[in-house]
């Protein structure tokens, strides 16, 4: 569906609830429709209110509450998607969770209690708390205070969040076409790729920190761990975790901003027709 800085992160983060990844998952646009409306999430407040946010591209997040849009950008988070703007700070965990605060001025991130937030009836199933067994490791590290660029790994992360959100929301031409070699590296055609998600009623991911950029043969690695939840359609749960590698070509000269872009080269969660 947001770009995932000066304050005590770890604490900031215990308060949001969230764990602390280290680095910040943020969003590379994806290739959609122009034309396309954003798909509006409602999410059920523990304060009563609601909000209704939509994610017109990959750094921007629509926050309606009570009546009253705001518009907000992406900003560095320790994990899930993080958005601020207007006074408001918008945190999201896959799309069906997120957490609500109130950003004072000059805040880059908010010190203040935040409110819990669940779009309902969006799964049952829930990811495993970091730390617990199948969950994202529980990471203390401070959130990386170093600019955030498409190519560095950050970029990478971005990439996995936002190829996630476009399978939660069942667009799946455009989360196939974010693998590499055109999408081919998922080893589908679209139209499998797209069909090896009918058992699903729900697929969400949370997304982990980003490993360090590995070189080889003129091309940049780098892995992104994740932990898959969600809900089949007999009603089972859906739990899987592992780790997304992603590929680019390394900074040479007459490189192309498509040789340039991460792309997802393998994953162990790799979906296959009727696996």
């Amino acid at each position: 569906m947001a770009n995932l800085h000066q304050l005590t992160a770890v604490a900031a983060m215990a308060a949001m609830g969230l764990a602390g990844c280290g680095k910040a998952p943020e969003k590379a646009p994806p290739p959609q429709p122009a034309a396309q409306a954003a798909l509006v999430t409602v999410y059920a407040c523990e304060d009563g209110r609601t909000v209704r946010a939509s994610y017109p591209d990959a750094d921007t997040a629509v926050v309606d509450v009570g009546g009253m849009k705001r518009t907000l950008k992406i900003a560095i988070s320790a994990s899930g998607a993080r958005y601020i703007g207007e006074g408001l700070q918008w945190w999201t965990k896959g799309m069906d969770q997120g957490q609500l605060s109130p950003l004072a001025s000059g805040e880059d991130i908010a010190s203040a209690s935040g409110v819990n937030c669940k779009a309902p009836g969006e799964t049952a199933a829930a990811p495993p708390a970091p730390g617990a067994p199948g969950g994202l490791p529980d990471e203390r590290r401070p959130v990386s205070e170093g600019p955030f660029t498409p190519q560095n790994a950050q970029g990478a992360a971005n990439v996995v969040q936002t190829y996630y959100a476009l399978v939660a929301e069942k667009k799946y031409p455009e989360a196939w076409a974010l693998w590499s070699d055109g999408g081919k590296a998922s080893g589908m055609a679209a139209k499998d790729f797209a069909a090896s998600f009918d058992k699903y009623e729900s697929y969400n991911a949370e997304i982990g920190a980003p490993g360090e950029i590995e070189g080889a043969a003129g091309s940049l690695y780098v892995a992104v761990p994740v932990v898959i939840y969600g809900k089949l359609k007999t009603g089972g749960p859906v739990h899987m975790k592992g780790e997304v590698r992603l590929r680019r070509v390394n900074d040479v000269p007459g490189a192309t901003p498509q040789q340039l872009s991460w792309h997802i080269a393998e994953t162990a969660l790799k979906p296959s027709p009727g696996g």
